[in-house]
Protein backbone atom coordinates (compact mmCIF):
# COMPACT_ATOMS: atom_id res chain seq x y z
CA UNK A 1 0.00 0.00 0.00
CA UNK A 2 2.89 2.36 0.66
CA UNK A 3 3.86 2.14 -3.22
CA UNK A 4 0.02 2.92 -3.79
CA UNK A 5 0.04 6.22 -1.41
CA UNK A 6 3.48 6.82 -3.63
CA UNK A 7 1.84 6.34 -6.61
CA UNK A 8 -0.91 8.62 -5.49
CA UNK A 9 1.90 11.78 -4.39
CA UNK A 10 3.02 11.36 -7.39
CA UNK A 11 -0.13 11.69 -9.07
CA UNK A 12 -0.72 14.59 -6.77
CA UNK A 13 2.55 16.38 -8.07
CA UNK A 14 2.62 15.52 -11.52
CA UNK A 15 -1.48 16.56 -11.70
CA UNK A 16 -0.01 19.97 -9.58
CA UNK A 17 2.35 20.83 -12.40
CA UNK A 18 0.33 18.98 -15.22
CA UNK A 19 -3.25 20.31 -13.86
CA UNK A 20 -2.40 23.84 -12.96
CA UNK A 21 -0.45 24.75 -16.15
CA UNK A 22 -2.93 23.06 -18.35
CA UNK A 23 -6.07 24.78 -16.34
CA UNK A 24 -4.01 28.21 -16.12
CA UNK A 25 -3.74 27.48 -19.73
CA UNK A 26 -7.11 26.73 -20.55
CA UNK A 27 -9.09 29.87 -18.62
CA UNK A 28 -6.53 32.01 -20.55
CA UNK A 29 -6.87 30.71 -24.17
CA UNK A 30 -10.12 28.60 -24.49
CA UNK A 31 -12.20 31.87 -22.24
CA UNK A 32 -10.48 34.43 -23.67
CA UNK A 33 -10.62 33.29 -26.82
CA UNK A 34 -14.21 32.15 -27.04
CA UNK A 35 -15.25 35.37 -25.89
CA UNK A 36 -12.45 37.55 -28.30
CA UNK A 37 -13.99 35.23 -31.28
CA UNK A 38 -17.58 35.27 -30.30
CA UNK A 39 -19.71 35.00 -33.20
CA UNK A 40 -16.41 33.82 -35.41
CA UNK A 41 -16.74 30.37 -34.50
CA UNK A 42 -14.99 29.30 -37.46
CA UNK A 43 -11.52 30.90 -36.66
CA UNK A 44 -11.68 28.71 -32.91
CA UNK A 45 -12.59 26.19 -35.63
CA UNK A 46 -9.13 26.75 -37.43
CA UNK A 47 -7.76 27.05 -34.06
CA UNK A 48 -8.52 23.57 -32.57
CA UNK A 49 -7.75 22.10 -36.08
CA UNK A 50 -4.41 23.01 -36.04
CA UNK A 51 -3.46 21.68 -32.46
CA UNK A 52 -5.02 18.29 -33.94
CA UNK A 53 -2.61 18.30 -36.79
CA UNK A 54 -0.20 18.84 -33.84
CA UNK A 55 -1.33 16.01 -31.50
CA UNK A 56 -0.71 13.56 -35.21
CA UNK A 57 2.43 15.09 -36.00
CA UNK A 58 3.71 14.94 -32.47
CA UNK A 59 3.74 11.48 -32.58
CA UNK A 60 4.79 10.96 -35.81
CA UNK A 61 8.10 12.33 -35.76
CA UNK A 62 8.86 11.88 -31.60
CA UNK A 63 8.98 8.48 -32.77
CA UNK A 64 7.96 7.11 -29.22
CA UNK A 65 11.24 7.48 -28.24
CA UNK A 66 10.04 9.02 -24.50
CA UNK A 67 8.45 5.56 -24.60
CA UNK A 68 11.67 4.07 -25.37
CA UNK A 69 13.46 5.51 -22.93
CA UNK A 70 11.13 4.39 -20.20
CA UNK A 71 11.72 0.53 -21.47
CA UNK A 72 15.57 0.41 -21.73
CA UNK A 73 16.23 3.43 -19.06
CA UNK A 74 14.41 2.38 -16.40
CA UNK A 75 18.02 0.29 -14.85
CA UNK A 76 20.23 3.37 -13.57
CA UNK A 77 23.30 1.42 -15.51
CA UNK A 78 21.17 1.85 -18.74
CA UNK A 79 19.87 5.28 -18.42
CA UNK A 80 22.79 7.08 -19.82
CA UNK A 81 23.06 5.52 -22.56
CA UNK A 82 19.45 5.35 -23.19
CA UNK A 83 18.84 9.19 -22.75
CA UNK A 84 21.75 10.33 -25.03
CA UNK A 85 20.54 7.62 -27.87
CA UNK A 86 17.18 8.89 -27.53
CA UNK A 87 18.13 12.63 -27.57
CA UNK A 88 20.58 12.21 -30.47
CA UNK A 89 17.30 10.45 -32.32
CA UNK A 90 14.80 12.72 -31.77
CA UNK A 91 16.87 15.58 -32.51
CA UNK A 92 17.68 14.45 -35.69
CA UNK A 93 13.98 13.66 -36.70
CA UNK A 94 12.93 17.45 -35.48
CA UNK A 95 14.84 18.85 -38.07
CA UNK A 96 13.94 17.14 -40.45
CA UNK A 97 10.43 18.09 -39.42
CA UNK A 98 11.93 22.05 -39.35
CA UNK A 99 12.84 21.18 -43.62
CA UNK A 100 9.91 20.09 -44.42
CA UNK A 101 7.85 22.62 -42.87
CA UNK A 102 10.20 25.32 -44.24
CA UNK A 103 10.34 24.35 -47.59
CA UNK A 104 7.23 22.13 -48.48
CA UNK A 105 4.45 24.86 -46.53
CA UNK A 106 2.44 26.39 -49.06
CA UNK A 107 2.26 22.51 -50.63
CA UNK A 108 1.21 21.04 -47.08
CA UNK A 109 -1.10 24.30 -46.01
CA UNK A 110 -3.60 23.31 -49.08
CA UNK A 111 -3.94 19.82 -47.14
CA UNK A 112 -5.71 21.76 -44.18
CA UNK A 113 -8.68 23.56 -43.05
CA UNK A 114 -6.72 27.45 -43.59
CA UNK A 115 -4.88 26.86 -47.36
CA UNK A 116 -4.93 30.51 -47.55
CA UNK A 117 -2.42 30.67 -44.08
CA UNK A 118 1.04 28.48 -45.53
CA UNK A 119 2.77 30.48 -42.41
CA UNK A 120 1.02 28.40 -40.18
CA UNK A 121 2.67 25.22 -41.44
CA UNK A 122 5.95 26.75 -40.86
CA UNK A 123 5.12 28.29 -37.44
CA UNK A 124 3.76 24.95 -36.48
CA UNK A 125 6.90 23.07 -37.93
CA UNK A 126 9.19 24.95 -35.24
CA UNK A 127 6.58 24.80 -32.05
CA UNK A 128 6.53 20.88 -32.91
CA UNK A 129 10.44 20.41 -33.59
CA UNK A 130 10.93 22.23 -30.18
CA UNK A 131 8.05 20.30 -28.50
CA UNK A 132 9.20 17.01 -29.52
CA UNK A 133 12.86 17.31 -28.37
CA UNK A 134 11.70 18.66 -25.02
CA UNK A 135 9.96 15.09 -24.49
CA UNK A 136 13.03 13.49 -23.71
CA UNK A 137 14.02 15.85 -20.96
CA UNK A 138 10.66 15.67 -19.24
CA UNK A 139 10.73 11.84 -19.64
CA UNK A 140 14.14 11.64 -18.06
CA UNK A 141 12.48 13.88 -15.06
CA UNK A 142 9.91 11.52 -15.03
CA UNK A 143 12.75 8.55 -14.68
CA UNK A 144 14.29 10.20 -12.17
CA UNK A 145 11.36 10.59 -10.01
CA UNK A 146 11.80 14.33 -10.22
CA UNK A 147 8.21 15.40 -10.18
CA UNK A 148 8.77 18.81 -8.72
CA UNK A 149 10.89 19.54 -11.42
CA UNK A 150 8.72 18.08 -14.14
CA UNK A 151 5.95 20.22 -12.57
CA UNK A 152 7.87 23.19 -12.50
CA UNK A 153 8.87 23.88 -15.72
CA UNK A 154 5.49 22.58 -16.91
CA UNK A 155 3.88 25.82 -14.91
CA UNK A 156 6.48 27.68 -16.29
CA UNK A 157 5.72 27.04 -19.55
CA UNK A 158 2.30 28.14 -19.27
CA UNK A 159 3.23 31.42 -17.36
CA UNK A 160 5.87 32.39 -20.26
CA UNK A 161 2.90 31.48 -22.80
CA UNK A 162 0.31 33.25 -20.96
CA UNK A 163 2.48 36.56 -20.77
CA UNK A 164 3.21 36.61 -24.31
CA UNK A 165 -0.68 36.10 -25.41
CA UNK A 166 -1.82 39.03 -22.98
CA UNK A 167 0.73 40.94 -24.05
CA UNK A 168 -0.28 40.75 -27.83
CA UNK A 169 -3.99 40.69 -27.50
CA UNK A 170 -4.19 42.90 -24.59
CA UNK A 171 -1.25 45.34 -23.37
CA UNK A 172 0.55 45.79 -26.79
CA UNK A 173 -2.86 47.37 -28.25
CA UNK A 174 -2.61 49.97 -25.86
CA UNK A 175 1.02 51.14 -25.85
CA UNK A 176 2.33 54.07 -27.92
CA UNK A 177 2.26 53.73 -31.46
CA UNK A 178 6.17 54.11 -31.78
CA UNK A 179 6.38 50.89 -29.44
CA UNK A 180 3.16 48.93 -31.62
CA UNK A 181 5.10 49.51 -35.11
CA UNK A 182 7.83 47.45 -33.52
CA UNK A 183 6.19 44.43 -33.26
CA UNK A 184 4.74 42.59 -36.63
CA UNK A 185 1.05 43.24 -37.37
CA UNK A 186 -1.13 39.75 -37.95
CA UNK A 187 -4.72 39.70 -39.36
CA UNK A 188 -6.21 37.22 -36.57
CA UNK A 189 -6.58 36.84 -32.89
CA UNK A 190 -4.96 32.92 -33.17
CA UNK A 191 -1.94 34.43 -35.03
CA UNK A 192 -0.65 35.54 -31.84
CA UNK A 193 -1.51 32.93 -29.86
CA UNK A 194 0.79 30.61 -32.28
CA UNK A 195 3.48 32.47 -31.88
CA UNK A 196 3.08 33.40 -28.19
CA UNK A 197 2.88 29.06 -28.34
CA UNK A 198 6.48 28.81 -30.58
CA UNK A 199 8.62 31.69 -28.14
CA UNK A 200 6.96 29.39 -24.73
CA UNK A 201 8.43 26.37 -26.42
CA UNK A 202 11.43 27.47 -27.46
CA UNK A 203 12.37 28.99 -24.01
CA UNK A 204 11.13 25.96 -22.03
CA UNK A 205 13.25 23.89 -24.86
CA UNK A 206 16.97 25.88 -24.21
CA UNK A 207 15.82 25.77 -19.99
CA UNK A 208 15.51 21.79 -20.11
CA UNK A 209 18.32 21.22 -22.19
CA UNK A 210 20.36 23.34 -19.70
CA UNK A 211 19.31 22.00 -16.30
CA UNK A 212 19.08 18.31 -17.13
CA UNK A 213 22.27 16.48 -16.29
CA UNK A 214 24.81 14.05 -18.90
CA UNK A 215 23.44 15.21 -21.81
CA UNK A 216 25.27 14.36 -24.72
CA UNK A 217 24.62 13.60 -28.55
CA UNK A 218 25.78 9.80 -29.27
CA UNK A 219 23.66 6.85 -30.61
CA UNK A 220 24.14 3.12 -29.30
CA UNK A 221 23.06 1.26 -32.62
CA UNK A 222 22.62 -1.62 -31.59
CA UNK A 223 19.90 0.55 -27.84
CA UNK A 224 18.36 2.36 -31.25
CA UNK A 225 17.39 -0.41 -33.06
CA UNK A 226 15.96 -2.55 -30.21
CA UNK A 227 14.17 0.93 -29.35
CA UNK A 228 12.81 1.24 -32.79
CA UNK A 229 11.58 -2.59 -33.22
CA UNK A 230 9.72 -1.48 -29.56
CA UNK A 231 8.18 1.58 -30.45
CA UNK A 232 7.36 1.19 -34.44
CA UNK A 233 3.78 -0.29 -33.23
CA UNK A 234 3.55 2.34 -30.46
CA UNK A 235 3.67 5.44 -33.17
CA UNK A 236 0.55 3.45 -34.76
CA UNK A 237 -0.65 3.56 -31.27
CA UNK A 238 -0.43 7.21 -30.67
CA UNK A 239 -1.06 8.45 -34.31
CA UNK A 240 -4.54 6.26 -33.97
CA UNK A 241 -4.91 7.80 -30.59
CA UNK A 242 -3.95 11.08 -31.18
CA UNK A 243 -6.94 11.40 -34.25
CA UNK A 244 -9.91 9.40 -31.72
CA UNK A 245 -8.96 12.42 -28.83
CA UNK A 246 -7.78 15.43 -30.98
CA UNK A 247 -9.12 14.98 -34.60
CA UNK A 248 -13.05 16.12 -34.47
CA UNK A 249 -12.56 19.63 -36.24
CA UNK A 250 -11.20 18.41 -39.40
CA UNK A 251 -13.61 14.90 -38.91
CA UNK A 252 -16.43 17.89 -38.65
CA UNK A 253 -15.27 19.59 -41.19
CA UNK A 254 -15.04 17.01 -44.27
CA UNK A 255 -18.22 15.33 -43.28
CA UNK A 256 -20.68 17.57 -41.17
CA UNK A 257 -22.45 18.35 -45.00
CA UNK A 258 -22.47 22.07 -45.19
CA UNK A 259 -20.15 24.43 -46.69
CA UNK A 260 -16.37 23.87 -45.27
CA UNK A 261 -16.81 27.75 -43.19
CA UNK A 262 -20.60 26.16 -42.06
CA UNK A 263 -18.82 23.10 -41.01
CA UNK A 264 -15.40 24.87 -39.32
CA UNK A 265 -17.79 27.07 -37.14
CA UNK A 266 -19.80 23.77 -36.02
CA UNK A 267 -16.58 22.46 -35.03
CA UNK A 268 -15.40 25.49 -33.44
CA UNK A 269 -18.90 25.22 -31.30
CA UNK A 270 -17.91 21.42 -30.40
CA UNK A 271 -14.23 21.90 -29.73
CA UNK A 272 -15.36 24.60 -26.93
CA UNK A 273 -16.67 22.01 -25.04
CA UNK A 274 -14.21 19.13 -25.94
CA UNK A 275 -11.86 21.58 -23.89
CA UNK A 276 -14.02 21.87 -21.39
CA UNK A 277 -14.06 17.81 -21.10
CA UNK A 278 -10.50 17.95 -21.02
CA UNK A 279 -10.34 19.64 -17.89
CA UNK A 280 -11.02 15.51 -16.23
CA UNK A 281 -8.79 14.30 -19.24
CA UNK A 282 -5.79 16.20 -17.43
CA UNK A 283 -7.11 13.68 -14.66
CA UNK A 284 -6.02 11.28 -16.50
CA UNK A 285 -2.66 12.56 -18.28
CA UNK A 286 -1.59 13.40 -14.84
CA UNK A 287 -2.28 10.23 -13.51
CA UNK A 288 -0.47 8.14 -16.62
CA UNK A 289 2.44 10.43 -16.20
CA UNK A 290 2.86 9.30 -12.68
CA UNK A 291 1.58 5.41 -13.54
CA UNK A 292 3.73 4.55 -16.55
CA UNK A 293 6.70 4.46 -15.08
CA UNK A 294 5.82 3.13 -11.72
CA UNK A 295 4.54 0.18 -13.67
CA UNK A 296 7.70 -0.22 -15.42
CA UNK A 297 9.48 -0.07 -11.88
CA UNK A 298 7.00 -2.46 -10.31
CA UNK A 299 6.19 -4.94 -13.16
CA UNK A 300 6.98 -8.74 -11.22
CA UNK A 301 4.18 -11.15 -10.89
CA UNK A 302 3.69 -10.23 -7.06
CA UNK A 303 3.96 -6.78 -7.95
CA UNK A 304 1.32 -6.71 -10.94
CA UNK A 305 -1.18 -8.84 -8.49
CA UNK A 306 -0.91 -6.78 -5.71
CA UNK A 307 -1.21 -3.23 -7.15
CA UNK A 308 -2.19 -3.05 -10.64
CA UNK A 309 -5.85 -4.05 -9.77
CA UNK A 310 -6.08 -1.06 -6.61
CA UNK A 311 -4.76 1.21 -8.89
CA UNK A 312 -7.41 0.86 -11.75
CA UNK A 313 -10.49 0.55 -8.99
CA UNK A 314 -8.99 4.26 -7.28
CA UNK A 315 -8.23 5.82 -10.68
CA UNK A 316 -12.11 4.96 -11.26
CA UNK A 317 -13.12 5.85 -8.03
CA UNK A 318 -11.65 9.50 -7.87
CA UNK A 319 -12.89 9.92 -11.36
CA UNK A 320 -16.27 9.21 -10.92
CA UNK A 321 -16.32 12.39 -8.31
CA UNK A 322 -14.54 14.49 -10.50
CA UNK A 323 -16.89 13.59 -13.51
CA UNK A 324 -20.30 14.04 -11.07
CA UNK A 325 -18.97 17.45 -9.61
CA UNK A 326 -18.37 18.76 -13.12
CA UNK A 327 -21.87 17.50 -14.17
CA UNK A 328 -23.26 19.23 -11.57
CA UNK A 329 -21.52 21.78 -12.39
CA UNK A 330 -22.46 22.22 -16.14
CA UNK A 331 -24.48 25.73 -15.58
CA UNK A 332 -21.71 27.21 -14.54
CA UNK A 333 -18.71 25.67 -16.66
CA UNK A 334 -20.85 26.66 -19.83
CA UNK A 335 -19.41 30.43 -18.74
CA UNK A 336 -15.93 29.34 -19.84
CA UNK A 337 -17.09 29.62 -23.23
CA UNK A 338 -18.74 32.82 -25.48
CA UNK A 339 -22.20 33.00 -25.44
CA UNK A 340 -22.23 32.10 -29.44
CA UNK A 341 -19.90 28.87 -28.02
CA UNK A 342 -21.99 27.67 -25.37
CA UNK A 343 -25.09 25.51 -27.17
CA UNK A 344 -22.33 22.08 -27.56
CA UNK A 345 -22.24 22.28 -23.53
CA UNK A 346 -24.69 18.91 -23.09
CA UNK A 347 -22.25 17.05 -25.33
CA UNK A 348 -19.52 17.34 -21.79
CA UNK A 349 -20.86 14.76 -19.87
CA UNK A 350 -20.64 12.05 -22.78
CA UNK A 351 -16.95 13.05 -23.06
CA UNK A 352 -16.24 12.52 -20.04
CA UNK A 353 -17.61 9.15 -19.26
CA UNK A 354 -15.71 8.25 -22.98
CA UNK A 355 -12.25 10.03 -20.88
CA UNK A 356 -12.98 7.52 -17.94
CA UNK A 357 -12.70 5.17 -19.79
CA UNK A 358 -9.55 6.22 -21.71
CA UNK A 359 -8.31 6.43 -18.08
CA UNK A 360 -8.99 2.81 -17.65
CA UNK A 361 -7.39 1.82 -20.85
CA UNK A 362 -4.51 3.60 -20.09
CA UNK A 363 -4.12 1.00 -17.02
CA UNK A 364 -5.47 -2.20 -18.60
CA UNK A 365 -3.11 -1.59 -21.58
CA UNK A 366 0.04 -1.38 -19.79
CA UNK A 367 0.47 -4.82 -20.31
CA UNK A 368 1.52 -4.98 -23.79
CA UNK A 369 4.30 -2.34 -22.95
CA UNK A 370 5.62 -3.89 -20.02
CA UNK A 371 5.68 -7.38 -21.89
CA UNK A 372 7.08 -6.03 -25.19
CA UNK A 373 3.90 -7.07 -27.17
CA UNK A 374 3.64 -3.32 -28.39
CA UNK A 375 2.20 -4.91 -31.90
CA UNK A 376 -0.69 -5.95 -29.89
CA UNK A 377 -0.95 -1.99 -28.80
CA UNK A 378 -1.18 -1.14 -32.34
CA UNK A 379 -4.10 -3.67 -33.27
CA UNK A 380 -5.93 -2.36 -30.42
CA UNK A 381 -5.52 1.45 -31.72
CA UNK A 382 -6.54 0.61 -35.26
CA UNK A 383 -9.63 -0.73 -33.61
CA UNK A 384 -10.50 1.63 -32.41
CA UNK A 385 -9.50 4.38 -34.63
CA UNK A 386 -11.73 2.56 -37.26
CA UNK A 387 -14.67 2.38 -34.69
CA UNK A 388 -14.43 6.11 -34.41
CA UNK A 389 -14.15 7.18 -38.31
CA UNK A 390 -17.19 4.76 -39.37
CA UNK A 391 -19.44 6.14 -36.94
CA UNK A 392 -18.35 9.75 -37.40
CA UNK A 393 -18.61 9.40 -41.64
CA UNK A 394 -21.85 7.56 -41.37
CA UNK A 395 -23.55 9.61 -38.77
CA UNK A 396 -22.07 13.39 -38.94
CA UNK A 397 -24.17 14.51 -41.88
CA UNK A 398 -27.22 13.36 -40.07
CA UNK A 399 -27.23 14.09 -36.32
CA UNK A 400 -23.94 16.72 -36.23
CA UNK A 401 -21.29 17.04 -33.93
CA UNK A 402 -23.12 15.01 -31.25
CA UNK A 403 -21.74 12.27 -33.17
CA UNK A 404 -18.57 12.88 -31.90
CA UNK A 405 -19.07 12.91 -28.86
CA UNK A 406 -21.00 9.65 -28.75
CA UNK A 407 -18.00 8.25 -30.72
CA UNK A 408 -15.66 8.98 -27.71
CA UNK A 409 -16.92 6.48 -25.03
CA UNK A 410 -17.95 3.88 -27.93
CA UNK A 411 -14.35 4.06 -28.85
CA UNK A 412 -12.72 4.10 -25.99
CA UNK A 413 -15.06 1.46 -24.21
CA UNK A 414 -14.33 -0.86 -27.48
CA UNK A 415 -10.93 -0.46 -26.68
CA UNK A 416 -10.53 -1.33 -22.88
CA UNK A 417 -12.64 -4.21 -23.53
CA UNK A 418 -10.12 -5.47 -26.49
CA UNK A 419 -7.20 -4.82 -24.21
CA UNK A 420 -8.74 -6.71 -20.97
CA UNK A 421 -9.46 -9.40 -23.12
CA UNK A 422 -5.99 -9.67 -25.07
CA UNK A 423 -4.07 -9.19 -21.63
CA UNK A 424 -6.02 -11.86 -19.34
CA UNK A 425 -5.17 -13.95 -21.87
CA UNK A 426 -1.42 -12.89 -22.91
CA UNK A 427 0.02 -11.02 -19.76
CA UNK A 428 -2.56 -12.28 -16.88
CA UNK A 429 -3.42 -9.50 -14.17
CA UNK A 430 -6.00 -9.63 -11.12
CA UNK A 431 -8.68 -6.62 -11.49
CA UNK A 432 -11.60 -6.79 -9.70
CA UNK A 433 -13.36 -6.67 -12.43
CA UNK A 434 -16.99 -6.79 -10.37
CA UNK A 435 -16.30 -4.02 -8.26
CA UNK A 436 -15.09 -2.18 -11.59
CA UNK A 437 -18.30 -2.73 -13.29
CA UNK A 438 -20.07 -1.79 -10.62
CA UNK A 439 -18.56 1.56 -10.47
CA UNK A 440 -18.96 2.69 -13.52
CA UNK A 441 -22.93 1.47 -13.36
CA UNK A 442 -23.34 3.60 -9.94
CA UNK A 443 -21.43 6.90 -12.17
CA UNK A 444 -22.86 6.59 -15.29
CA UNK A 445 -26.30 6.03 -13.59
CA UNK A 446 -25.89 9.08 -11.45
CA UNK A 447 -25.02 10.84 -14.73
CA UNK A 448 -27.81 9.83 -16.48
CA UNK A 449 -30.21 10.64 -13.56
CA UNK A 450 -28.88 14.25 -12.58
CA UNK A 451 -29.35 15.12 -16.56
CA UNK A 452 -33.10 13.94 -16.35
CA UNK A 453 -33.72 15.79 -13.23
CA UNK A 454 -31.87 19.14 -14.36
CA UNK A 455 -34.81 19.34 -16.80
CA UNK A 456 -37.62 18.71 -14.54
CA UNK A 457 -36.71 21.27 -11.30
CA UNK A 458 -35.48 24.18 -10.62
CA UNK A 459 -31.68 25.40 -10.42
CA UNK A 460 -31.39 25.87 -6.43
CA UNK A 461 -33.27 22.45 -6.05
CA UNK A 462 -31.04 20.80 -8.55
CA UNK A 463 -28.10 22.09 -6.82
CA UNK A 464 -29.25 20.61 -3.75
CA UNK A 465 -29.78 17.67 -5.66
CA UNK A 466 -26.49 17.31 -7.10
CA UNK A 467 -24.82 17.74 -3.64
CA UNK A 468 -26.52 15.08 -1.65
CA UNK A 469 -25.16 13.13 -4.77
CA UNK A 470 -22.13 14.06 -4.69
CA UNK A 471 -21.61 13.79 -0.73
CA UNK A 472 -23.31 10.48 -1.14
CA UNK A 473 -21.02 9.18 -3.45
CA UNK A 474 -17.92 10.50 -1.62
CA UNK A 475 -19.18 7.91 0.91
CA UNK A 476 -19.69 5.12 -0.91
CA UNK A 477 -16.60 5.97 -2.54
CA UNK A 478 -14.34 5.59 0.80
CA UNK A 479 -16.82 2.43 1.89
CA UNK A 480 -16.06 0.62 -0.99
CA UNK A 481 -12.04 0.28 -0.21
CA UNK A 482 -12.80 1.53 3.35
CA UNK A 483 -9.43 -0.15 4.83
CA UNK A 484 -7.20 0.78 1.65
CA UNK A 485 -8.00 4.41 2.23
CA UNK A 486 -7.66 4.12 5.68
CA UNK A 487 -3.90 2.83 5.60
CA UNK A 488 -3.66 5.78 2.68
CA UNK A 489 -4.98 8.04 5.01
CA UNK A 490 -3.03 6.58 8.01
CA UNK A 491 -6.57 6.22 9.40
CA UNK A 492 -5.92 3.86 12.73
CA UNK A 493 -8.92 1.70 13.03
CA UNK A 494 -10.86 2.19 16.36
Amino acid sequence: MNRIKQLAGQTVIYGGGKILSKLVYFLLIHVLLTYLLDGQQEQFGVFGAFYAYAAVFIILFSLRLDTALFRFGTDVEDRVIAFSTSLTAIVCSSLVLILIGVCAHEYIAQWTVSPERPIYVRWFAFILAFDIISLIPYARLRLDDKARAFAFFQILNVIIASFLIIFFLYLLPRLPNSIQSIFPVYESIIDYVFISNLIASFLILFLLLINVKGISFSIDQQLLKKMFFYIGPLIIVGIANSFIQYFAVPLQEAYLGGLSKENLSQGGIYESSRRISNLFAMFTTAFNYAAEPFFFKNASKEDRHLYYGKICHFFILIGGLIILSMVVSLDLLQYLAGASFRESIFVVPILLVGYLFLGIYYNVSIWYKISDNTKYGAIISCCGLFMFMVINIIFLPKYGYVTTAWATPMTYGLMVMIAFLLGQKLFPINYPVQKILTNLIVIITLIVLLSLIKDLVSNVFYYIVGGITILTYTVYMYLTEKDEWNQILKIKRT
